[in-house]
């Protein structure tokens, strides 16, 4: 009887070790799975010869607002590409990029046209 149960025990023990191993070795068994945004478009800044800083950093806000006012046509708040795309905004144009990206998602969201567009929303904050 000693020996089924050591058989056993031996076998769960390795059971266990290979998948330690596993997991050290980098499998990505027991994570999340992660997913890269479809509909979300990378926001790059960009700079156009002549033009000011303003209105390159304006332009950015801008593709964030009207970004999200498509993307909230076609996904939940709680999508991956909501998510991407707000953190995207967020790091390329700090604090007021990511309000920007909120801006456009809410004013499709509200279905307010006077609200649907970046520059008025650019001029009331």
């Amino acid at each position: 009887m000693r020996n089924v149960e050591a058989v056993f025990g031996g076998i769960l023990a390795l059971i266990v070790l290979g998948a330690a191993i596993f997991m050290v070795v980098g499998g990505d068994w027991g994570r999340a799975p992660t997913s890269t945004p479809t509909t979300a478009t990378i926001i790059t800044p960009t700079t156009v010869a002549g033009a000011s800083a303003s209105t390159s950093a304006e332009d950015v806000y801008c593709q964030c607002f009207d970004d999200a006012f498509d993307l909230a046509r076609e996904a939940d708040i709680l999508s991956s590409e909501y998510r991407a795309g707000f953190e995207n905004c967020r790091a390329v144009a700090g604090v007021r990029g990511g309000e920007a990206w909120t801006a456009g998602w809410n004013a499709r969201a509200s279905s307010k046209p006077f609200q649907a567009n970046c520059r008025a929303w650019l001029r009331g904050n």
